[in-house]
C-alpha cells in the first residue's frame, strides 16, 4: 500500500508563486504515505524525520537541517510555506468580484466560494449562515447583467441557492 501513496519528492522553493498550494498538497500526500508504511516485524517506529529527509530536495533541505525532530522541521516548513492571510483584504476581494463577461454563473459562483474560504468567518454557530449570506451578496453585487441584478434586489428574503437559481432562469430567458 506504501508504494500506492509514496510521493514525489518536494522540490518547490517557498519563493515558487503556487509554493503554498504546492507544500498542502504534499504534505498532505507525506502524511499519507508516512501513516501506511508497513513497519515490518520486529522493528522500531518509523523515524518521520529521516524519512521526510529522504522525500524532499538538497534545496528545501537547507531550510530544515538545524531541526532535529519531525515536528519542529514540519513546523520550520509550514511557517515557510504558509503565508498567513489577511481577512480584511480576502473579504475585500470577495465583496468587489464582478462577474467577468465569458464567465457562466455557475463558474462566477465558484470563484466566490473558493475566496470566501480565505475570509475566515467566525460566528459561532451561524458561521455557515454568515459565509453564505455575504457570498449571495457578492453574487448579486457581482452579476455582469444589471437587469438580473436588479430582480434580485427586489426580494426581501432571498438565500444565496434561490438567488443563483433565479439568476439562472434570468439568464436563460435573455439568452432566448
Amino acid at each position: 500500500m506504501d508504494r500506492l501513496l509514496r510521493p514525489e519528492k518536494f522540490s518547490t522553493l517557498h519563493t515558487d508563486v503556487n509554493a503554498e498550494k504546492k507544500w498542502k498538497h504534499w504534505k498532505k500526500c507525506f502524511h499519507s504515505f508516512v501513516n501506511h508504511v508497513q513497519i515490518p516485524a520486529g522493528s522500531e517506529a518509523v523515524d518521520k524525520l529521516a524519512l521526510l529527509i529522504n522525500y524532499i530536495d538538497p534545496e528545501v533541505d537547507e531550510y530544515i537541517a538545524d531541526d532535529s525532530t519531525y515536528e519542529n522541521a514540519i513546523q520550520t516548513l509550514d511557517s515557510l510555506y504558509l503565508k498567513p492571510i489577511n481577512t480584511i483584504y480576502a473579504r475585500y476581494v470577495l465583496a468587489t468580484r464582478k462577474q467577468e463577461s465569458s464567465e457562466s454563473l455557475d463558474c462566477f459562483l465558484q470563484v466566490l466560494k473558493d475566496l470566501s474560504k480565505a475570509c475566515q468567518f467566525k460566528l459561532p454557530g451561524t458561521v455557515q449562515l454568515y459565509e453564505e449570506e455575504y457570498i449571495r451578496d457578492s453574487f448579486i453585487s457581482g452579476l455582469s447583467s444589471p437587469a438580473i441584478r436588479q430582480r434580485l434586489l427586489e426580494e426581501k428574503d432571498l438565500t444565496l441557492d434561490q438567488a443563483f437559481e433565479k439568476a439562472r432562469s434570468m439568464e436563460i430567458a435573455q439568452l432566448q
